[in-house]
């Protein structure tokens, strides 16, 4: 099968016309009517139906774009790891990195750089669902988020769940002495919670898990970072943080207490997060395949 064809004809199914295509791809229109012609007697099976002044592919013509997109893009990533091992160039890995996680994943991040000191590491630190847009764009190479919440384009490497954690202001607890809360007992506290700017994500989850539960949940705010909640709680902010557990250092808590909750809820999945048409940089698997999470690399 001809990649030429191939590029042709993944240039037509995003245009959706076969103008556009030929102007983007600075050829006329016939020879490209003829290259499409070429590829469907090849497969055998019609590739594209008409949908107005559109073309759309058909449930074959879809499939092979999404293969054929996962061969060019292998194809050019070959290419470029050529080039830049022929010119001794510095490897770049361009990683996005949840908030929601940046404890969790630090180790992983680190591991990658002592392991592989010749890696130009980029590290782009947002909310999970901007991530999701950079990585669609191809602006990043991976993302360390929240597992999302629709799977379509992505390919992910889910961890075990980390378990949800209440950081309640102690002058706001009757018994200091207590290390765990019943889930019914935070409606009695005003909510501090994580929320992405984008899309259902944790915030909704769980709203969610709580009101099956019989819990009416107050909110008072909601922020994109961990950090924040507990600096300003630090600081005097009265309410109870519901927060991944490995974002959470006890020993940094002066003036509020970290809490386990029961029963307790599966809200955060942190996952390692990529496009279905591109590979996994072999240095990241390397480290998941030796068992990453790492033994004392969070709590």
């Amino acid at each position: 099968m001809d990649l030429k064809r191939l590029r042709y004809f993944c240039t037509v199914v995003e245009q959706g016309n076969i103008t556009h295509a030929a102007r983007i791809l600075n050829m006329a229109q016939p020879p490209l009517s003829k290259r499409l012609h070429e590829l469907e007697d090849e497969v055998g099976v019609p590739l594209f139906f008409r949908n107005g002044r559109r073309i759309e592919p058909t449930v074959a013509g879809f499939h092979l774009y999404k293969r054929a997109s996962e061969i060019l893009r292998s194809v050019s990533d070959t290419v470029m790891e050529t080039i830049a091992l022929s010119k001794q160039e510095t490897k770049l890995l361009r990683i996005g990195l949840s908030h929601l996680f940046q404890s969790y994943f630090s180790p992983l991040i680190m591991e990658i750089k002592r392991c592989h000191p010749d890696v130009e590491i980029g590290v782009t630190v947002s909310d999970s669902s901007h991530l999701e847009v950079l990585l669609n764009n191809g602006l990043i190479d991976i993302a360390l988020i929240q597992k999302p919440a629709k799977n379509d384009g992505f390919d992910c490497i889910t961890f075990a769940p980390i378990k949800v954690q209440a950081v309640i202001s102690k002058n706001l607890l009757s018994d200091p002495e207590k290390s765990e809360i019943h889930l019914s007992e935070l409606s009695n506290y005003p909510l501090l919670m994580l929320r992405r700017a984008n899309g259902a994500g944790t915030f909704e989850f769980l709203q969610d898990h709580m009101r099956k539960g019989g819990v009416e949940p107050h909110i008072a705010m909601h922020v994109s970072q961990p950090g924040l909640l507990l600096e300003w709680l630090e600081s005097g902010l009265q309410g109870a943080a519901l927060l991944p557990s490995s974002e959470i250092k006890t020993e940094k808590l002066h003036h509020a207490k970290a809490m386990e909750i029961f029963p307790a809820p599966q809200i955060f999945f942190p996952s390692i997060v990529k496009l279905t048409t591109t590979s996994h940089m072999k240095e990241l698997m390397d480290l998941v395949e030796q068992g990453y999470p790492f033994l004392n690399s969070h709590s």
